[in-house]
């Protein structure tokens, strides 16, 4: 006879195999969170010795590495003789200086040229456009290294020509950003002002804020105008440090691939509404690809302030060299101080740290963003 309730025996079984299960859920779980833990801890190791050896006199940091006080401070020790001596030997304020100003100008430059360039790629059609799109994926897998060399040649020989051809495509892409910008800042001005400040006044504030955000490109573009003026080489300079890698392949491949996927429906309304490409990709494109300007911004400021070989090979003196360059200072000056060295690094890594660490979400966030839903 069937009953609807269980029996004793029934219902202790029950338990037993919830409690089985809950017992390897947490197991699995303790596996897997310890793992990982462990595998970061391990990733970390560098980073925690850096930091605890800049804090110890030069003699310990070789002396512990045999054991594991390397990774652990000695409150007894501890000292910041290795800062001040990094701010003694090393131009540290102006090779700063030079890493934030060369990263900031390369990265909003890039963000600007590479959308625009995976824009035309994506949305519009012309005759050539696979062969170029191939092109562009096929410059991915070269390596700076292996071109680092033709590239010195090159910029080493840059005549006026070229100067002035350059020069032009700046003024060009500076005078396309001031437009969007112009454009842009109408109606940020119009709701901060609630629709009641005079033209002369909203006009004032469009044209600050217009120049403030193109400013990276009107200062390679100030810069090309004196080169062309003085004729000299390219060497030693910021801009051979910033025009070389404005328009990156692995930068437009991935606008490319989010731009695709954005609706063609949004394109087609603006044409009916009058828009023109440039206004299309501004006005629609931009605001929809958040995700990814997101994505490319970190990614190549990231390159970009760790960049040493290019740097090294195109400037000669700290006037123009960045960061990643000036931890030759402590190779070439003896004696070699390896608690300076592991200070000069953790200064420069520390804030790299903080900023990932700060936005860390939006970064997830941004790589993990696919496309826009049709």
């Amino acid at each position: 006879m069937t009953t609807g309730t269980l029996s004793q025996q029934q219902r202790s079984e029950a338990e037993r195999r919830a409690t089985l299960a809950r017992i390897r859920k947490i197991a699995r779980r303790t596996l897997v969170y310890g793992f990982m833990l462990a595998l970061g801890f391990l990733f970390l190791f560098p980073i925690i010795f850096m930091i605890v050896a800049a804090f110890k006199p030069n003699d310990r940091v070789i002396a512990d590495l045999s054991s594991i006080r390397a990774f652990f401070p000695n409150p007894s020790i501890l000292t910041t003789a290795n800062i001040k001596d990094v701010f003694e030997r090393v131009p540290f304020g102006r090779l700063a200086f030079n890493s934030v100003f060369t990263t900031f100008v390369t990265v909003i430059a890039g963000l600007f040229v590479n959308s625009m360039a995976a824009y035309v790629l994506s949305r519009l059609r012309w005759i050539g456009r696979g062969l170029v799109l191939g092109i562009i994926v096929s410059l991915i897998i070269i390596p700076l290294e292996a071109i680092a060399v033709p590239l010195m040649m090159e910029v080493n020989e840059m005549n006026t020509a070229l100067n002035l051809i350059i020069t032009a495509l700046m003024a060009i892409l500076t005078g396309l950003l001031w437009a969007a910008l112009w454009n842009a800042s109408g109606t940020w001005v119009e709701d901060a002002g609630g629709g009641s400040l005079p033209a002369p006044a909203a006009w004032g504030l469009q044209a600050l804020f217009t120049a403030i955000v193109a400013l990276p490109l009107e200062i390679l573009t100030v810069m090309m105008i004196r080169q062309t003026i003085d004729g000299g080489t390219w060497l030693n300079t910021y801009h051979v440090q910033i025009l070389p890698f404005i328009a990156e392949p692995f930068s437009i491949f991935l606008f490319y691939q989010f731009f695709v996927g954005i609706p063609k429906d949004f394109d087609e309304a603006a044409y009916v509404d009058g828009a023109g490409p440039f206004r299309i990709y501004w006005q629609i494109m931009v605001p929809l690809s958040r995700p990814v300007f997101a994505t490319v911004a970190i990614l190549k400021f990231l390159q970009f302030w760790a960049a040493y070989l290019w740097p090294l090979m195109a400037t000669r003196s700290s006037d123009f060299r960045p960061l990643m360059v000036g931890m030759d200072f402590f190779q070439t000056q003896a004696p070699i101080r390896w608690g300076s060295i592991m200070g000069y690094a953790a200064m420069v890594t520390i804030p790299v740290l903080i900023i990932f660490l700060l936005f860390q979400k939006w970064f997830v966030q941004s790589v993990s963003s696919s496309g826009v839903k049709g």
